[in-house]
């Protein structure tokens, strides 16, 4: 019978030793507060006084195969390091400050590291997610690469949760978490809109429109806790999207923005995030078609824009409307000339069933009186169709020249 009091929580190891039996051991199991562990010790006969010395280094190193070593990773706070940690490559090797001797058939914890290491406490949450976990945010201050794997959490010497570790470089900035947090409770209030063109750029006959997709999200977070939170709001990094000049994430890597949010015991906070993801829409101002026509002209008429701007775009559309009206009068020069060359083909085609009609001399004076009219009528046409189509080429290049020639950038 045997009984131990007072001992630290935490992972442990239990031996027991006779004469004459080999050496009954377990090892690592978990010692926690108001917990009892009940172990019966079965000892098996057996003779052996051999040891064996084990160095850190290669496994050449050890003199016998009976021997076994079983090692620890300890991450928590306490004494000194009793290895140093050596890079090989993009791996890693810890080597042991001191010689260790274990019996045959025998295997001790040897703890590797044992260092005080920045943490904070925290509640997570990732936007979207429907987990709020409890979790430390860590910093690598032990000078030493922290090996990956599982570990448990002693919070007031009780058990806390447990989770998985990736390796951790020196001085390399982490969030594990641990367990959930039922007292934190996130609302998501979304809202996406469309901004209206908030900068202009005209450079060599090009406008180029900026608008602004925005994106914000409010979160509500409730602490129902008699203990106060800091919440850290994991936000996704999206593409193209920036977030407002005048937020700060306290983190920002890879994939995420962290905010951290103080949330009183029993109370409530908000933060806002806002992303904004610029849009540009590109006008060839030379051959601007009647739609983007119309869409500057509604930009011409918006009270933000720079008068710079408004004087530039009033000229670019006064002459791509003076263009559009000779155009429109060329049309037309087009349209009656057709419609006259249409009707002589009728009235000659009249003429040839006239042949040997009582009425085919006074018909056949009249139809050619009314032909010759209109080749009188289609020759004035034609001129005034060329004219026109010559002061349509020339606004042409007279519009080319002056867009070539406007350099603005205005935002507003």
């Amino acid at each position: 019978m045997y009984r131990f009091d007072n001992i630290q929580a935490g992972n442990s190891a239990l031996y027991v030793d006779a004469t004459g039996f080999r050496r009954f051991q377990l090892t690592s199991f978990y010692l926690g507060v108001d917990r009892m562990n009940e172990i019966d010790a079965r000892l098996e006969l057996g003779t052996s006084n051999e040891s064996v010395m084990v160095t850190a280094g290669a496994p050449s190193q050890v003199e016998t195969q009976d021997a076994e070593v079983s090692s620890i990773r300890n991450y928590a706070e306490g004494e000194a390091p009793e290895a140093e940690a050596k890079g090989l490559g993009d791996n890693f090797e810890y080597q042991l400050k001191q010689r260790i001797t274990i019996g045959k058939n025998q295997s001790a914890l040897v703890p590797i590291l044992q260092s005080r290491i920045d943490a904070e406490k925290v509640t997570l949450w990732a936007a979207g997610s429907n987990d709020v976990l409890r979790a430390l945010w860590i910093k690598n201050t032990s000078g030493l690469t922290l090996d990956g794997g599982s570990f448990n959490l002693i919070d007031a010497n009780a058990f806390a949760g447990e989770g998985m570790l990736e390796t951790i470089h020196p001085d390399e900035r982490r969030l594990i978490s641990y367990a959930a947090d039922p007292a934190v409770h996130i609302a998501d209030r979304a809202l996406e809109e469309q901004k209206p063109v908030s900068r202009v750029r005209m450079t060599k006959g090009i406008l180029i429109a900026t608008h602004e997709l925005r994106s914000s999200h409010k979160y509500v977070i409730r602490n129902a806790d008699a203990a106060a939170r800091v919440v850290v709001v994991e936000y996704p990094v999206r593409s193209d999207w920036k977030l407002i000049d005048t937020l700060k994430p306290d983190e920002t890597t890879t994939n995420f923005y962290r905010f951290r949010v103080p949330v009183e015991a029993g109370k409530s906070s908000e933060i806002l995030v806002e992303e904004y993801n610029p849009q540009d829409t590109q006008y060839q101002l030379a051959s601007l078609e009647d739609a983007q026509v119309k869409q500057l002209s509604l930009l011409v008429a918006d009270n933000r824009i720079t008068p710079a701007l408004r004087d530039a775009m009033q000229r670019v559309l006064q002459k791509k409307n003076d263009i559009a009206l000779l155009e429109a009068q060329s049309s037309e020069r087009e349209r009656q000339m057709g419609a006259i060359e249409k009707d002589q083909a009728r009235l000659r085609e009249n003429m040839k069933t006239l042949k040997g009609s009582a009425e085919e001399r006074a018909l056949i004076q009249r139809y050619t009186r009314e032909l010759d009219s209109q080749e009188d009528k289609l020759a004035d046409l034609g001129k005034q169709k060329q004219d026109l189509d010559s002061r349509q080429e020339q606004a042409q290049t007279e519009l080319e020249t002056m867009v070539e020639r406007i350099v603005l950038d205005e935002r507003f």
